[in-house]
């Protein structure tokens, strides 16, 4: 493993890094609390990236976004759809449609009811702001964990418009991007205001298809927003957004990392190794998206207070399918794995906010959450032996009996697995929050919120059947449904912050939160009778947090830091069943019992001299299971680690995982961009370079603490070099992303049809090896 000595620290940043006159930092302002004030005056830790960090990081999406905000992280689930979003080390990675996100994506003040809608790209985007730990009182319950909120720019006083086309070719391995971004802005009347957006991706895929001779995933993307603003008066503004997005693209294939010997014969030629992007495919891995999205906001200045109200609908249809040929080698294939989803989400949200005082200030409000999921799911596999279905899918029930002559000496059988869904969460909160100004310097925000929160399994159905491939004799089958259930919760969280302005520019200030998750059920489990009867507990959240935001140096230097400790309780986690019949896998979601995570972060902007830029961030963070008994890994022995064996035969029956990290989550993380920009001429044009880095610690991708799931420590680093002609018109930059072509993964899954932990598929990252680039923009 390659380690670069550069320093390495991160960029939790909201500053431009474009030139500037004047060695100071300018004030970055922020909507964290729902109302426009200064970054350093919010009592809780938000990282702000501004709208030039943006661009000149090439962050195109929220998996973009992990690589210079380390307490945020991604997952990823097999799909181009993003996968599970976890900040300061907690995240959703769940299969029910019936379980929603404990981090919540917001854009332009409306929430995203999956993590999976957040999956678009970034295209005109003013700023992105995270909020870590619980954010409920103001945002609602599924912001335990924490919080993104994308702003896009709105229309411009006077007319602009932008063109900007990226180009990206990987250095020794498959894969390429091309990305064509345009705007036009301006006023139509005196009153209105317009802003149009549009955008084309196409990617080609970092996997080898052996059996193809292709790449996958190819993806293709494009989409328009449009942004109308009206004001009628100086008082009244009305806004609507209207936003459409598609993307026709692939999934990866199944890349096996490691493998038990016979295994590794069988999969020949392909040779599993960490960095084995080969896979085999039946030609049908896809994953397509169509969404449309409208947001009405109005907000009205009465004074003393002002009203505000948001209206937003937004739908999402997907279709995708995974494929593998030989999940043993040579037999058992999977030749479709997909489904067939759409999610409607209707919101509405009233909010009273107070004008700014030396007294008092307070927000106020209400917000109702509609959201309903139709999946149709279908899965089947080929080719299973005999032997398979007796020790894997139907353990200790004897083959019935068929007769050879239907069987042909055929050994070969087949599953198919489907199943359709319809679930609809219903979500109504109501909110307020005031701080109140003691005197000059000591500041006390109290807030709270009440949640009448509503599951409703409007149909579930299930259907399984094993037959014998040759002659389609069945074996073994099953069905269940059309089944449902409500389920009905109602909880209050609330937030306390006592803030003391140390001098002019420095504030500290300690905070108390909580959050909520509302009840889940389990549609994929194994025995969906009892998942109806048997919901998944709430998951609760308690934080504690001291701070620091300070201005220093003569405002050339930013550092802001925060220490932090919070538990969950009833942690919503999903187990796989080792041992459970029936399937190839079978997976059950349960309550973890307790973790916690504790740390500090430290974050920093600077500019030591007017053409050197400094932004940067380390994070400490021990994210633990306190309380969790749960599967065993594969191939873990009864006095392995903490296996519990429960029946004394040496093999481990369950695992106690108290006091073990969860997965995807280091220890220590960090980032550093530093930037020198040299202008000349009369007319002022910039030459610039950049460089951005960004180091982790080792990180255990298994929650079951599986031994060879773990990934050693690496560090990525990206340099840029560019022109910009005088006001920023034209501008041209090279970039090299992953400079020292360090290979690593985005996650490592056990994958073994034989209990061999020595079976491990992983996911490789687009960024994974060096890539280089050009960005040429263009504005009038």
């Amino acid at each position: 493993m390659k380690i670069h000595l550069l320093p390495s620290a991160i960029a939790a940043v909201s500053l431009a890094l474009t030139p500037s006159a004047l060695a100071q930092l300018e004030e970055v302002i922020v909507t964290a609390q729902k109302r426009e004030q200064s970054l350093q005056d919010v009592p809780m830790a938000v990282t702000a990236v501004g709208r030039a960090f943006i661009e000149n990081n090439e962050i195109n999406t929220i998996e973009d976004l992990t690589k210079v905000v380390p307490s945020v992280r991604m997952t990823p689930d097999g799909s181009p759809s993003g996968g599970s979003i976890r900040v300061r080390g907690v995240g959703t990675n769940v299969f029910s449609s019936a379980v929603e996100p404990n981090v919540l994506v917001m854009l332009d003040g409306v929430p995203l009811a999956r993590n999976s809608l957040a999956n678009f790209d970034f295209a005109d985007i003013e700023r992105i702001e995270v909020l870590r730990g619980p954010q409920g009182t103001l945002f609602g319950k599924n912001a335990s964990a924490g919080l993104i909120h994308v702003i896009t720019r709105d229309p411009a006083p006077e007319f602009e418009a932008r063109l900007k086309v990226n180009t990206e070719k990987n250095a020794d391995w498959p894969g390429s991007l091309y990305k064509v971004q345009t705007t036009v802005s301006g006023p139509l009347t005196d009153t209105i205001g317009l802003r149009l957006t549009g955008f084309y991706k196409q990617s080609e895929g970092v996997y080898e298809d052996i059996n193809f001779d292709s790449n996958l995933p190819d993806v293709k993307r494009y989409g328009l927003r449009s942004k109308l603003r009206w004001d009628p008066s100086a008082e009244l503004m009305v806004r609507f957004d209207l936003e459409l997005e598609r993307t026709d693209g692939e999934t990866p294939p199944v890349v096996f990392r490691s493998a038990h010997p016979e295994l590794a014969q069988r999969l020949q030629p392909i040779e599993p190794s960490e960095e084995n992007r080969r896979g085999k495919t039946f030609g049908t891995n896809r994953y397509d998206t169509e969404s449309l999205a409208s947001t009405l906001a109005l907000d009205w200045e009465l004074g003393a207070v002002s009203l505000s109200s948001i209206t937003a609908f937004r739908s999402a249809d997907t279709s995708d399918n995974i494929s593998t040929d030989g999940l043993n080698g040579q037999r058992v294939d999977l030749t479709s794995n997909g489904a067939e989803q759409s999610i409607d989400t209707y919101t509405q949200e009233f909010r009273v906010t107070s004008s700014d005082s030396e007294v008092l200030e307070y927000t106020a409000g209400v917000l109702w959450f509609d959201n309903r999921i139709e999946r149709d799911f279908s899965r089947t596999v080929d080719d299973l032996p005999a032997a398979f279905f007796a020790t894997v899918l139907a353990p200790g029930v004897p083959l019935p009996a068929v007769p050879a002559a239907m069987l042909g000496g055929s050994d070969a059988f087949n599953q198919r697995e489907d199943s359709f869904q319809i679930v609809e969460t219903r979500n109504l909160g109501v909110f307020a929050e005031a701080t109140w100004h003691l005197n000059e310097r000591w500041h006390l925000t109290a807030g709270a919120r009440y949640i009448r929160d509503e599951v409703i399994v409007d149909t579930l159905e299930r259907f399984s059947r094993v037959a014998h491939t040759a002659t389609d004799t069945e074996l073994m089958s099953s069905r269940f449904g059309p089944g449902g259930t409500t389920v009905k919760d109602t909880a209050a969280t609330g937030r306390l912050s006592l803030q003391y302005d140390w001098g002019e520019h420095s504030t500290v200030y300690g905070t108390v939160a909580t959050g909520y998750r509302g009840s889940a059920i389990d549609l994929d489990a194994s025995d969906s009778q009892s998942a109806l009867d048997n919901p998944v507990d709430p998951e609760t959240a308690l934080t504690y947090e001291l701070g620091l935001k300070s201005r220093l140096l003569d405002n050339r230097l930013e550092l802001n830091v925060a220490a932090f400790h919070t538990t969950f309780e009833d942690f919503q986690a999903q187990i796989t069943d080792l041992d459970s019949p029936g399937s190839l896998a079978s997976f059950r979601l349960d309550n973890a019992g307790e973790l916690e995570t504790k740390g500090v972060e430290i974050e920093f902007t600077a500019r030591p001299v007017n053409p050197v830029t400094l932004v940067g961030s380390v994070l400490y963070n021990k994210a633990v299971y306190r309380e969790f008994v749960t599967q065993c890994f594969q191939g873990q022995r009864g006095d392995e680690g903490g296996a519990i064996d429960r029946d004394g035969d040496g093999t481990c029956d369950a695992q106690d995982v108290a006091g073990k990290p969860l997965a995807n989550a280091p220890q220590w993380s960090a980032s550093l961009t530093s930037r020198y920009d040299h202008v000349y001429g009369e007319l002022g044009q910039t030459l610039y370079a950049q460089l951005t880095g960004r180091w982790q610690d080792e990180v255990q991708f298994s929650n079951d603490q599986h031994p060879l799931t773990i990934h050693d420590a690496y560090s990525i680093w990206d340099l840029r070099v560019g022109w910009l002609s005088s006001a920023s018109r034209f501008q041209i930059a090279a970039y090299v992303k992953n400079l020292f072509d360090e290979m690593y993964v985005a996650s490592i899954v056990p994958l073994s049809l034989v209990n061999d932990r020595r079976d491990l598929v992983h996911n490789v990252s687009s960024d994974a090896n060096r890539s280089y680039g050009v960005a040429v923009e263009y504005q009038w």
